[in-house]
């Protein structure tokens, strides 16, 4: 787990939300890479003022990039949740502009819920 980790201030509003497979959000930012989940998968597609995610769940492991879109020492990371409450967090991505590519998997043979989240620490 990582230390240090502050949550954004859109993060109630933005963040943790149940996701569908297949859904954007309209005021994304370009270079959305909007690929089609496989099937079984979900898909997600997340951004914050600090920076923007997005991939599929399928199970066990989640698969994705992450990239910081502010300049400001704020580096963010998408975080996924198991079924047996514990938190795995994708890579932190940072200076400005950086995009970094990413697959995580459950610990212990767990299952990943189906949303993720985006989060920043200080870097």
């Amino acid at each position: 787990m990582r230390a240090k980790i502050i949550h954004g201030l859109a993060a109630a509003a933005m963040l943790a939300v149940p996701l569908t497979a297949g859904t954007a959000s309209a005021a994304a930012p370009a270079a959305s890479r909007t690929i089609a989940a496989p099937q079984g998968c979900t898909h997600w597609y997340l951004y914050n003022k600090e920076g923007t995610t997005e991939g599929y769940i399928c199970g066990y492991y989640a698969t994705g990039w992450v990239r910081d879109d502010r300049a400001d020492g704020r580096c963010p990371f998408t975080r996924f949740y198991t079924w047996d409450d514990e938190v795995v967090d994708g890579p932190l991505v940072g200076p400005k502009g950086t995009v970094k590519n990413f697959t995580v998997y459950a610990p212990n043979g767990g299952q990943f819920l189906g949303y993720a989240s985006i989060k920043w620490a200080s870097c």
